[in-house]
């Protein structure tokens, strides 16, 4: 009987015999060879349940044929056997969620045990996940079907949003998918007993288990926002009460990142008055967060008068009781939400004396700028230096629609004409905007048509081309010779795909909208292909995005390559570009393309080291500011869990490193978000409390010990450590 699929890749033939007869006389079907490269290549001709390899092998490491296949078969398990112990390969190890470490000599039964142990684990994690996708279809159908009696737009938006929330088993799914299909079959008067036999099964499975400690409610979710655009329908408003009864809700942090996405959404589609509704509703909470933060300053967006500077003011406020570095970036972004005056001013120049004192170079430049196109930077030798960190980072694209206008107002200064000629090249759209205003004096006009000479995107000369009826002649002279000397062939828009913290699309400076794509697998592909190195097998992709369904999800797959296609296309390109390639067997997004991936360039920061230089340090911020939240959190595929578990340890890792190196006042930011991951971690408690205690708030790490004996006492049944009550003792003795 085959008990599972091994792959062993050890470069001793003898050893490598050995254990490959041994697990073969248990019942394993086993494949084998001497080196990363041969492994890769199997892995790419079938799928694997374990993978055993050795660390130390000529050419490719085993910790680098790993990595590979992880890329390949994210949710493979991994058994590490090595005769080493370095620091740096059980540091990539832990890094890459080696599934065990076993060290040579080891007896065979220890070998065997540790197989036996890892895939165990894979079978419960595979059962989990089939489990969570016969949860997930009870849950679409239930939402379908209460779409489907209730006709109203309420309805409707409350359909679209479940779906997007990417159902799953969860803590509180239980009680909600129960109440939820209930109320769905009431509504539409169907009897419970023409359900399909699974449907049913899953139904009665969930009505017997009992609640969880974690009370997430979809259907309250779905419910309050129908009751946000009006009435609810009666039956919505069923499902809301029988799943509040059961579980009250207390501002999770799930809730309030949910909420905080769900504004986002709607106010990127252009629904302000849905935007506005869950920005407000996340501003009730009473918990004071960083997502309440977010959601004041989206209040300040969408605001105007006397309202917007209200928001404004409360989200710098909530930000300062937060943390320093929160405040400093809260800072600038509510300045550039107001219109220039006195109080902009003011959050500038606290947003750049913070930053600098917070070593936060990037952030520093940004509002140094934003200062300088007040008109209230006076050190020249200041701006020159901003202007350079500037250019040398990614603020430029990143800052495109505030920062161009500062720039122009800069007249006569070689480096800002130099970065709008960048942001000409890689954002034209914020340029126009300036130009199509028809505020522009000729002068400012004629800086903008410099830079804009210099892009050949179809949007920069568009505008070229209208400027050549412009009103002065030395702009019309000027936009004349650059589309005449300019390449005949227009540029290409970078693809930015950002999959940490919800999943958006643009193509250049044109953001694709959710309804873009015509299902959430499509958008989950255009992920997957966004992470790999490699060409992915075709049946690969059917078997991870369509598991249940081989027949249905090869014509999805090709559906669904076709439209991401049509959708990802340059428009007006001078020749056919596909951002999707076949290579052989499989799939990959065009190398040869422009591509900026939020997760790729947060795994490309520098590893782990003792004594890092202050660029690996900045290096580590930037990665750990990439992380808005979870990879792709919506999708609950063994794939897109692996690399979403992979990712969260490498940023758990950072933080670890990154309190340990910084002032406290920055401390307080990374130890924040470490403890916003894992709750338990003791690291992060510790360096809250010797943070807070150093800026002269022993009462906060008083607190901060209390919090952490209870979430400890509860989640793990054990005591503080002896550093944090020494920690403790020393805020006590400072009150």
């Amino acid at each position: 009987m085959e008990h599972g699929r091994i792959l062993i890749v050890e470069d001793d033939d003898a050893l490598r015999r050995d254990l490959t007869a041994a697990l073969e006389e248990e019942g394993y079907l086993v494949s084998a060879c001497a080196n990363g490269a041969a492994a890769i290549e199997l892995a790419f001709q079938q799928p694997f349940d374990l993978v055993v390899s050795d660390v130390r092998m000529a050419g490719m490491s085993g910790l680098d044929t790993l990595e590979q296949l992880q890329q390949h078969q994210p949710t493979v398990a991994t058994l590490v056997i090595t005769g080493y112990t370095a620091e740096a390969d059980s540091i990539r190890a832990v890094r890459l969620g080696v599934g065990d470490y076993l060290k040579k000599p080891f007896r065979l039964h220890e070998f065997l045990a540790a197989v036996e142990r890892q895939l165990q684990r894979h079978r419960l994690r595979q059962a989990r996940e089939a489990r969570s996708r016969a949860l997930g279809q009870a849950a679409v159908w239930g939402l379908e079907a209460l779409a489907g009696a209730a006709h109203s737009r309420q309805a409707r938006r409350a359909r679209q949003a479940g779906l997007e929330l990417g159902l799953h088993e969860d803590a509180a799914l239980q009680a909600q998918l129960a109440a939820l299909t209930d109320a769905a079959l009431a509504s539409a008067s169907l009897d419970p007993s023409t359900l399909p036999s699974d449907l049913r099964g899953t139904l009665d499975e969930l009505r017997q288990e009992p609640l969880s400690d974690e009370p997430v409610s979809v259907a309250a979710r779905l419910a309050r926002l129908a009751r946000g655009a009006g009435e609810a329908e009666p039956a919505l408003q069923s499902a809301w009460e029988r799943a509040h009864e059961q579980t009250p809700d207390t501002g999770s942090r799930r809730r309030r990142q949910f909420l905080l996405q769900l504004g986002r959404s709607h106010e990127a589609a252009g629904d302000a008055a849905a935007a506005l509704a869950g920005f407000s509703e996340l501003t009730r909470d009473p918990e004071p967060s960083r997502e309440q933060v977010e959601a004041w300053l989206g209040l300040t967006r969408l605001g105007s008068g006397e309202p917007r500077l209200q928001a404004a003011a409360r989200a710098v406020e909530l930000a300062g009781a937060l943390n320093p570095l929160l405040r400093a970036a809260t800072c600038l972004e509510a300045g550039l939400r107001l219109p220039l005056g006195p109080q902009a001013t003011e959050w500038f120049s606290a947003a750049a004396r913070e930053a600098r004192a917070l070593a936060q170079p990037g952030l520093w430049a940004r509002a140094t700028l934003a200062l300088a196109g007040a008109g209230a930077l006076a050190d020249r030798g200041e701006l020159e230096r901003a202007l350079t960190r500037l250019a040398s980072g990614e603020e430029v694209a990143e800052a495109a629609w505030w920062m161009a206008s500062c720039l122009l107002r800069l007249e006569g200064e070689p480096l800002a004409e130099r970065l709008l000629a960048r942001l000409a090249r890689e954002q034209p759209a914020a340029l126009v905007r300036l130009m199509s205003s028809g505020r522009l004096a000729p002068a400012a006009r004629l800086t903008l048509c410099r830079a804009l000479s210099g892009s050949s995107h179809p949007v920069a000369l568009d505008c070229l081309r209208g400027l050549q009826g412009d009103a002065d002649a030395g702009v019309r002279e000027l936009a004349s010779r650059a589309l005449t000397e300019g390449s005949s062939e227009p540029g290409l828009p970078v693809l930015r795909i950002r999959c940490l913290g919800g999943l958006e699309v643009e193509r250049g400076d044109e953001p694709l909208p959710d309804k873009s794509f015509r299902s959430l697998k499509q958008r989950f592909l255009l992920a997957r292909l966004a992470c790999a190195e490699r060409p992915i097998p075709t049946e690969r992709l059917i078997d991870e995005l369509w598991p249940d369904d081989a027949e249905g999800g090869r014509a999805s797959l090709n559906v669904s390559v076709s439209h991401l296609r049509k959708i990802l296309r340059p428009s007006r390109a001078a020749r056919e570009l596909d951002y999707v390639v076949r290579v052989g067997a499989g799939l990959q997004l065009n190398p040869e393309l422009p591509l900026w991936h939020d997760y790729t360039e947060l795994w490309s920061a520098p590893p782990l080291a003792d004594d890092p230089s202050a660029e690996t340090v900045q290096a580590w911020k930037r990665a750990v500011q990439l992380y808005r939240g979870p990879y792709l959190e919506l999708c609950y595929l063994d794939w897109a869990v692996a690399q979403r578990d992979r990712t969260e340890l490498l940023v758990m890792n950072l933080l670890r490193k990154l309190i340990t190196l910084v002032p406290p006042a920055e401390s307080i930011e990374y130890a924040s978000r470490l403890l916003e991951l894992d709750s338990c971690c003791q690291e992060g408690h510790l360096a809250m409390m010797r943070a807070t205690t150093a800026l002269g708030q022993p009462e906060a790490a008083i607190r901060q010990f209390e919090s952490c004996r209870r979430i400890l006492g509860r989640e793990l049944g054990m005591e503080p450590s002896i550093a944090l009550m020494e920690a403790h003792q020393r805020a006590l003795l400072s009150v």
